[in-house]
């Protein structure tokens, strides 16, 4: 009888699981895609109104700023005091330009700051003072301060001659005094901002491009924009426009285009009145439902083909015998035996039967597993471990136990071996357990062909994962002739390993004991000498002799060739450092150190370099680490694998040490080319953090940082002694005027020029020039 139950049963199982995966993949598809756009919704919301914040209070701390300034007596002298060249009141102006210098350059996000005075139609900067009448091209400021003139607190930059605007920026006009209007001011205060402030804050947005994000005013013209050029264009030719420009608060609107539907954030802010927009087209939600799906689809494929193998698999494994089972147990009662002219009769076996005998089977199993954990090997393990660990003392108490596994001993007289396979880091767990298994049954037989008769008697067990001890009784009391013929059956049990298993072993052999209660000490000395074949290397036979005691006169040389190392370590010198490791393991070997020891001076070794590297980042990665450096080091066998792991763990911290200089240089290669191009250009009055930044292509705070870190002065403080020394050589060299000397060092404001000297060298320009030319005349 032909059956096909394993490959219709296949069929079913996989049409199922394919089903069952395809319907998940259907539906979580469905529900992300769902989610997705709730979630993209909620989370540029919450963007948006983050930045609708930080836009806010950067613009109010600009308007504190200028309120506080103007309620300063030198803003009141400026607007209620008639034009005047007297020196008191151009000494004022100077103070008052020192004041707009340092709310200059204490905000980056102002571009510039100006005091307009209807009084005496003068126009005060920074750097410049001059009536309004003179520079035509600052005319747009009395727009801001006629009679009729309306425009918000914050607005954009006037237009120019050709009907444009005149630059990106935009403007806050602050009215002297604040609660005057346009016609009854004596003023206004004109702060420029930078438009790119603004702009950078949009990066922040998960969609963002240099055209779906922008801020207008309440009429909708453009104010920041990441492409300059759109800035001060209108958006009422948006379909989406009047919606939002009406709105107040946040929240979004559904704009439908040819192109598809766009989703439009936008976020009101009451105090500017200006309206943060944010367009996130349906192909850019697309792409991450694509990737979604492309993954979706992959995963299920992969799934599908896993379950598709794993299905034939088991098929073939369990279902295929079973079948095979089933037909021949149906052919074994459907047979017929012979009968009478050659007829066959139905057989008397039935199904009854067969599950009698399967039962009895199974049965049979039970109590063979059974009588297997109650077997002779493992009650022999047992006892041979309670003898070496000094649990039973008594050769009276233990003999019968030992005669009922089969073990003969002497009761006295015994040596301790331990053996174990050398390189065991490249063997499987299981094969390693075969071996040790086979090289056990290899000792006992060796053991009754060590001498004539009885006169040695022993018994081996695997002690642990990757340990065998042989135990050897003898008959002599002469412990010199039987550690003798200890060493002769290690012979043999090593040259027999080799050539039954094409390996190698090493063995400890511990040192002869008469006592039955002495076999502990003797196994324990035995292991300890196996642990010193990364002295010897492998397929070593240990003996106290060869393991002696460390030398303690040679360790002074072996500190001296560590002081070797660590000093090529600290000069980075990865040759030279192996170099010296090769001396340091050389030196160790001669000192006859336990395996130990050696961990512990190569830990001492890496932990003194980690400090002479003085990098937190590297010695905590060392600290978490610790643990399996430590293991690398105890699992090795041989010093040239315990080298290696040294060598390696101090190559890759010169590695470290080597780019963290790297980058260190790169540094000071910046700092002093900034010195240079100051001591070449500190005439032009323009030089600024925020100049030296955008010319370098660093942030104005990052390069104050290193400014700091590498000269342990301010960047001004530097600018300012730069130009002080040159204008001390132009005072002392050439006969020019101190106004000439201060355009020439880069001042433009000559009162700033003479504080800034008094200050630095203690007295006036004219004082200087006077003390040093008498000096020089003596």
């Amino acid at each position: 009888m032909n059956r096909k139950i394993s490959v219709k049963l296949q069929l079913i199982n996989i049409a199922l699981i394919v089903t069952i995966i395809l319907s998940t993949v259907a539906i979580s598809y469905i529900s992300y895609i769902r989610h997705l756009e709730s979630q993209v919704i909620s989370s540029n919301l919450n963007v948006l109104s983050q930045i609708g914040k930080r836009v806010d209070s950067m613009l109010q701390e600009i308007d504190l700023t200028m309120l506080t300034f103007l309620r300063g007596s030198e803003s009141l002298s400026f607007f209620d005091s008639p034009a005047s060249n007297s020196p008191q009141s151009l000494m004022g102006i100077s103070a008052l330009q020192d004041r707009l210098g340092s709310i200059l350059g204490a905000n980056f996000n102002m571009k510039s700051v100006m005091l307009y005075a209807k009084n005496s139609g003068k126009l005060v900067t920074p750097a410049d003072y001059y009536s309004v009448k003179d520079a035509p091209q600052m005319s747009w400021v009395q727009l801001f301060s006629g009679t009729t003139a309306k425009f918000d607190k914050w607005t954009a930059l006037p237009t120019g001659t050709d009907g444009g605007p005149i630059g990106s920026d935009f403007l806050m006009v602050r009215y002297y005094p604040f609660t005057a209007g346009a016609a009854d001011s004596k003023g206004i205060a004109v702060t420029r901002i930078n438009e790119r402030s603004i702009s950078r804050m949009f990066e922040d947005l998960q969609f963002n491009d240099s055209y779906n994000v922008f801020l207008v005013d309440r009429n909708g013209t453009i104010m920041s924009h990441k492409d300059p050029a759109l800035i001060h264009q209108s958006i009422r030719d948006k379909s989406y426009s009047e919606k939002i420009l009406a709105q107040q608060g946040q929240g979004y609107v559904i704009d439908n285009t040819d192109h598809g539907r766009n989703l439009v954030f936008y976020n009101h802010s009451s105090y500017t009145g200006w309206t943060l927009i944010y367009v996130v087209s349906r192909q850019q939600l697309g792409t991450l439902s694509y990737i979604i799906r492309n993954i979706l689809i992959g995963a299920a494929c992969l799934l599908a083909m896993l379950a598709i193998a794993v299905t034939r698999f088991v098929n073939k494994q369990w279902f295929v015998p079973i079948e095979n089972f089933i037909t021949r147990l149906d052919d074994l009662v459907s047979r017929s035996h012979p009968g009478p002219g050659n007829h066959r009769t139905a057989s008397s076996f039935s199904y009854s039967d067969l599950q009698n005998r399967i039962q009895q089977v199974f049965i049979g199993y039970s109590d063979a597993e059974r009588r297997l954990h109650e077997s002779l090997p493992a009650l022999k393990l047992q006892i041979m471990f309670e003898m070496l660990t000094g649990k039973r003392t008594k050769f009276e108490t233990a003999e019968p136990l030992l005669k009922h596994v089969g073990i003969a001993l002497h009761p006295a007289n015994y040596i301790a071996l331990t053996a174990e396979f050398d390189h065991r880091s490249v063997q499987s767990s299981g094969d390693l357990q075969l071996y040790l298994y086979a090289l056990c049954n290899v000792a006992e037989e060796s053991i009754g062909s060590l001498h004539d008769g009885d006169a040695v008697k022993g018994a081996a067990v695997q002690i642990n994962d990757y340990q065998a001890v042989i135990l050897l009784s003898f008959a002599c009391d002469r412990p010199a002739d039987n550690a003798g013929l200890a060493l002769i059956f290690a012979e043999r049990l090593r040259t027999n390993t080799e050539q039954l298993f094409k390996k190698t072993i090493s063995i400890g052999v511990g040192s002869p004991y008469p006592g039955f209660q002495d076999i502990r000490t003797s196994y324990l000395e035995s292991a300890a000498f196996v642990a010193y074949k990364i002295l010897t290397g492998p397929n070593a036979i240990i003996t106290s002799e060869q393991a002696g005691s460390w030398d303690s006169g040679k360790m002074t040389e072996v500190f001296e060739t560590v002081d070797g190392v660590l000093e090529a370590v600290k000069q980075a010198d990865a040759g030279r450092t192996n170099l010296k490791l090769d001396a340091l393991f050389d030196n160790v070997a001669a000192t006859n150190l336990t395996k130990d020891m050696m961990v512990q001076l190569c830990l001492q070794v890496l932990l003194k370099a980690l400090r002479i590297a003085a990098d937190s980042s590297l010695d905590e990665r060392f600290q978490e680490d610790k643990d399996t450096v430590l293991d690398r080091f105890q699992h090795c066998e041989t010093m040239q694998e315990m080298q290696a792991v040294l060598g390696g763990q101090l190559n890759g911290l010169i590695t470290a040490m080597i780019e963290k200089r790297s980058t260190r240089k790169k540094t000071n290669d910046l700092i002093e080319a900034i010195q240079a191009y100051l001591t070449v250009h500190y005439v032009n009055s323009d030089i600024s953090v925020n100049y030296m930044a955008d010319l370098f292509g660093i942030s104005p705070n990052y390069l104050s940082k290193l400014f700091k870190e590498h000269t342990t002065m301010n960047f001004i403080d530097y600018l300012i002694e730069v130009r002080m020394k040159a204008a001390s050589e132009l005072l002392l060299e050439t006969s020019l005027k101190l106004n000439e000397i201060a355009l020439q060092t880069g001042f433009s404001n000559f009162s700033s020029f003479l504080r800034n000297f008094k200050k630095y060298y203690g007295m006036t320009p004219t004082e200087y020039r006077q003390v040093h030319a008498d000096s020089i005349a003596k």
